[in-house]
């Protein structure tokens, strides 16, 4: 009997080593000590640095109203029996005590921090993140429905008090350094917002350019053409990488509208019109990144039925349908079909303007 429990414990120990050398080995640990979001590659292949660029882009939109979070998609829950229990341990591995949000391929999204679990899933089940296909879009929309409110909001009648007796007692430098902030914040969520704006521009660009490449028989000027595109694509990728003021964003437009143009003429050689003036034309309707629209579904956020890819068909006919992409305007997040896609007019050697893609 006492061989047995010693074989017993034995085992336990073991186990509890596996799972021990498994959680060490996350590799979402260290990029969230250093930063608020990790992609891996594992989980989404070539996508993963887009995902990780739309990911930083609501992480810093949502520093900048005082609602921190980390954002996550992983492979799995490295060590953990479910995403719940992986989602803890990380946050408290972590020692982080704003919002993490943590999902991966398959498996459902989960949100852990201040804000009360069952009140965290009550607001998860009304926005109906389920719905959302997407990783990238089901972390987003996850993180802004489970943040607490703004930081700056709660408590706020002492906190104006104790604001204003500051400002009495310290004279006008408090206020030169609120304002100096406030404009800090107003430059960072503007650049989010043009970095989110392009961002979807640029994934229906691609969208495109790789819906023809896929063709059969596609003429040998019209490959030279989608090949130009891709590239445009992938200059444009890298500027926006850098990008951080919005005329850094605004310079992406030369290689967005040469990239739209290459696909247009390629287009046109096959009997396809793509139009070079309007990035979503034609394209799925929850997410241009899904590539063309070949159907009509409602979405998750929206009762009209709009054109969609067959997968968010698929989704809406069995009852889930998905909500559509959500990129920050004016500090609030709204369907990339609603938003004002108005760019900057670039110089032609002319003297005409490019115009705007929409």
């Amino acid at each position: 009997m006492i061989a047995g429990r010693l074989l017993a414990v034995s085992a336990m120990l073991a186990l509890l080593a596996v799972a021990a050398s498994a959680a060490a080995a996350d590799p979402a640990l260290a990029p969230l000590r250093d930063g608020s979001t990790y992609v891996s590659p594992r989980a989404l292949g070539p996508a993963a640095g887009e995902a990780e660029a739309r990911l930083a882009e609501a992480a810093a939109g949502l520093d900048e109203a005082r609602q921190p979070v980390k954002l996550a998609i992983v492979a799995g829950p490295v060590g953990a029996p479910s995403m719940r229990a992986y989602a803890r341990r990380l946050r408290r591995r972590l020692g982080y005590p704003g919002t993490l949000v943590v999902t991966a391929p398959g498996r459902p999204v989960v949100a852990v921090g201040p804000r009360a679990p069952a009140d965290i899933t009550r607001r998860l089940r009304t926005r109906r993140i389920g719905g959302v296909s997407n990783p990238t879009d089901r972390v987003i929309v996850a993180a802004r429905a489970a943040v607490p409110p703004p930081q700056e909001e709660r408590g706020g009648g002492l906190r104006s008090v104790v604001v204003l007796i500051g400002l009495a007692v310290i004279g006008g430098g408090w206020a030169v350094a609120l304002g100096l902030r406030r404009e800090h914040r107003r430059r960072r969520r503007a650049v989010s917002e043009a970095k989110a704006v392009m961002q979807v521009c640029l994934d229906a660009l691609r969208a495109r350019a790789m819906a023809l490449a896929r063709r059969d028989g596609l003429p040998a000027g019209a490959r030279s053409q989608v090949e130009a595109a891709l590239g445009s694509y992938a200059q444009a990728s890298a500027l926006m990488r850098g990008a951080v003021t919005v005329e850094d964003v605004d310079r992406v437009l030369l290689d967005l509208r040469a990239g739209l143009a290459e696909v247009a003429s390629a287009g046109e050689a096959v009997g396809e019109p793509q139009p070079a003036d309007d990035p979503f034309a034609g394209l799925c309707g929850v997410d241009p990144g899904h590539g063309a629209a070949q159907a009509m579904a409602p979405t998750a956020d929206h009762p009209e039925p709009v054109p969609v890819c067959l997968d968010c068909k698929r989704a809406a006919d069995a009852g889930d349908p998905p909500a559509r992409r959500l990129i920050p305007s004016e500090g609030r997040p709204i369907p990339f079909s609603e938003a004002d896609l108005r760019f900057p007019a670039i110089p032609t050697p002319d003297g005409e303007g490019l115009g705007t893609p929409r």
